[in-house]
């Protein structure tokens, strides 16, 4: 999958410093991509059972295509293209844990839920 993504206004919170209003990048598939390290290590440490919510002064879009986009040569050597971009992920950690108690907890509630179903003696689709 590539993904074209701009931003019309506000900040985006993956690049806030790079990626301002008026910007866009182009991740063609098989590309790496997504959030700073900055961004990635907040996230992670946020706390995901209170809501969250964008601010309205953002607004941003994306496309995305299975197609491979094709960039014009003289895109190549504008002077906005940030020749340092895979900077951004410079310091990112390995955070996998398999003992970990969510992964843990998930595999469990799999489980659970199985076994309910196996007990409710569903009929068997066609």
């Amino acid at each position: 999958m590539s993904e074209f993504m701009g931003l019309i206004r506000g900040q985006y919170e993956a690049k806030e410093d790079k990626f301002t209003p008026g910007g866009a990048s182009l991740h063609a598939s098989m590309t790496p991509h997504g959030p700073d390290t900055a961004c990635y290590e907040a996230s992670i440490e946020a706390d995901t059972d209170k809501p969250s919510k964008i601010p309205a002064s953002a607004l941003a879009f994306m496309f995305e295509t299975y197609h491979t986009p094709r960039v014009r040569t003289e895109m190549l050597s504008h002077p906005c293209l940030d020749q340092n971009y895979y900077q951004c992920w410079i310091g990112l950690k390995n955070h996998f844990d398999r003992n970990r108690k969510a992964a843990i907890d998930s595999e469990q509630r799999a489980e659970e839920y199985l076994n309910k179903r196996k007990s409710l003696d569903l009929p068997k689709s066609s």
